[in-house]
């Protein structure tokens, strides 16, 4: 026994292991191989990245197909076709129409549908949506009645828009309520409505798309503005700030990235703005016409060129508008992005 422990003592002390019947596991194995165990760990891992990246790529092929073959060989047909003609030869003649009916006193329709985009437009931008800003508001500070508010303004994108067309053409025509209701109190009316007069008929279009604008963007920015902390708004009421400066100087601010997101998407359908155009008037008289049912009137409808199939001429004033908007797009985004956001 004791030389035993003497013994071990003089391997302790040389710093050597005491010798047993087995040999360690990492001293089993030949120098310069990796043990069985480290194999396998390094397959596991293999197998599973590998099974990650067919997943990933099965994943994304369906989208990056469809990107490809909805969005870009259609935009790169579309490029070609503004620079051929009806048989397929290049020519420029796409450009001269475009501009022979944007000109002309027998084209005006073209500069006709511009300026009616345009105005429906400059009502989303500078009137629906300050006005989604303020109904937000008022929703979010929870005033009577504020969720009966909340679904009745976002009826309209459940409730059929060919429903909401007629009961709104009933409600201002001549018999109608509100044409009764506006030749009780004087107010001059065209005898066939305002839809079926030339000088009214935009605008009556106009305030139909102001009653049914309030939809998603109230959503949005309702939810944006609920994320903000309440102690903020309590504190600035403690110091006597009204609703007014609230909103513009706290709220504001606070939710100015969701604003900003809606207001660059707004700007990318400046040539896109348009009303239910088809559902009022399908052909786009009483002066009704915009870009878009113009382009649909120039492939589909009965215009100048509707129903042959000329895509050159409306695949020409898609360059032409694209080369107008991208560039404009770009810098108020560039201008909207130096305004720095409030981090809460």
């Amino acid at each position: 026994m004791e030389t035993e422990l003497r013994s071990a003592a003089g391997d302790a002390a040389q710093g050597t292991a005491p010798q047993t019947g087995q040999a360690p596991e990492a001293l089993s194995t030949v120098p310069g191989q990796t043990s069985p165990r480290n194999d396998l760990a390094k397959k596991k891992k293999s197998a599973m990245k590998r099974r990650e990246t067919i997943f990933l790529v099965c994943i994304l092929a369906l989208p990056v197909l469809n990107w490809l073959i909805f969005w870009l060989s259609v935009n790169v047909s579309s490029f070609v076709l503004a620079f051929q003609d009806n048989a397929g030869n290049w020519s420029f003649i796409n450009f001269t129409l475009f501009w022979n009916q944007l000109t002309s006193p027998y084209g005006d329709t073209v500069g006709m549908a511009i300026l009616n985009t345009l105005k429906y437009f400059a009502v989303n931008l500078l009137l629906i949506f300050p006005l989604t800003l303020i109904m937000s508001y008022f929703i979010y500070k929870r005033v009577a009645g504020y969720r009966a508010f909340r679904v009745i303004f976002f009826l309209p994108a459940i409730i059929s828009g060919i429903v909401l067309v007629s009961v709104y053409s009933n409600m201002i025509s001549p018999t109608g309520p509100i044409g009764a209701l506006l030749k009780a109190m004087g107010v001059q009316m065209p005898e066939e409505g305002y839809l079926l007069n030339p000088d009214t008929a935009t605008p009556a279009i106009l305030i139909y798309c102001i009653w049914t604008g309030f939809t998603t963007n109230l959503i949005i920015i309702s939810s944006a503005m609920s994320r903000i902390p309440v102690e903020v708004l309590e504190s600035a009421r403690l110091d006597g700030c009204s609703s007014f400066k609230e909103l513009i100087f706290l709220i504001l601010p606070m939710i100015w990235p969701s604003v900003s997101t809606l207001v660059i998407f707004i700007l990318t359908g400046i040539f896109n703005a348009s009303g239910p155009i088809l559902l009022f008037h399908p052909d786009g008289g009483y002066n009704t016409m915009t870009l878009s049912f113009w382009i649909y009137q120039q492939v589909y409808g009965g215009g100048t060129y509707g129903g042959t199939g000329n895509y050159g001429l409306v695949s020409c004033a898609g360059l032409i508008f694209t080369c107008i908007g991208v560039p404009f797009i770009l810098l108020v985004r560039r201008l909207i992005e130096k305004i720095p956001a409030v981090e809460y």
